[in-house]
């Protein structure tokens, strides 16, 4: 906090009247020493305080000083003969004091739970835009995604998984071959290890012929994992196998995960 927001925090106050932790006393001492007028927004505190304190306080009686003076310097003290009714301004005084200090307090206190109370509702209210404004784009690419894969131009093509690698992996592309453009829905297959990476591959079937178009390396970041690849050449089939990072010039049949022709 700068200079003024300490001067409006109400801690300073509460640091003059010694309720605060040990802590928070510790950061009121350290922005006194940074801050000139933070210092001098606590010497005004406590001259004010002084002042209210000395303006209600009863005076000493006469004889409450002659007893001072005989117990120092023994011997016998006349004792001065007052009134001895009870002083019920001064006694009203201290009471209007404690009161007035009692009532700063429980202020200041009320007023640091209302700051704090209001920043948390703060955060949460952003917290709260932050995931509206998520969901709606994230609608939005859905409806988007949904107009695309609607396209009369589609092929769906299902990739199973293939048997002695991965049998319970599956995939499914989305061929649009007017746009050269492949949406590939990757929900069935396992994360893939450290230092691997997904490659997807498109087929010619005679003679066999496969070319990369892509690799999902960042599989782990998208959440609906559906991947996007473009510049897709004519296709008959499609293929995902598991290479090392960078992907590889040819297809790993090894680690060849799912499989599909068109």
């Amino acid at each position: 906090m700068n200079a003024q927001e300490y001067i409006a925090s109400g801690n300073l106050e509460l640091f003059v009247y010694g309720t605060l932790s040990e802590a928070e006393n510790k950061e009121i001492i350290a922005a006194m020493e940074k801050y000139p007028e933070v210092k001098e927004e606590v010497e005004k505190i406590e001259t004010t305080l002084k002042s209210l304190a000395e303006e209600v306080a009863p005076k000493v009686s006469d004889n409450v000083w002659v007893a001072i003076n005989k117990k120092i310097f023994g011997g016998t003290v006349k004792q001065i003969e007052t009134d001895k009714a009870t002083n019920w301004p001064a006694i009203l005084g201290w009471a209007a004091s404690v009161l007035l200090i009692m009532g700063l307090f429980w202020m200041f206190n009320q007023n640091a739970t209302l700051e704090s109370e209001l920043v948390e509702i703060q955060n949460e209210n952003q917290e709260l835009l932050e995931k509206i404004i998520s969901t709606e784009e994230s609608l939005a690419e859905t409806e988007s995604l949904l107009n695309i894969l609607r396209d009369k131009n589609i092929k769906a093509v299902n990739l199973p998984g293939h048997a002695p690698v991965a049998p319970e992996a599956f995939a499914k592309v989305f061929y649009n071959q007017n746009t050269q453009t492949v949406h590939l829905d990757a929900r069935g297959l396992p994360e893939p290890p450290e230092g691997m990476v997904y490659q997807v591959w498109s087929l010619k079937m005679d003679p066999l012929t496969p070319t990369s178009i892509g690799l999902l390396d960042d599989f782990a970041s998208i959440d609906n994992k559906v991947f996007v690849l473009q510049g897709i050449p004519e296709s008959e089939g499609f293929g995902i196998t598991l290479e090392p990072a960078g992907g590889s010039v040819t297809p790993t049949l090894e680690q060849l995960y799912t499989l599909g022709v068109i």
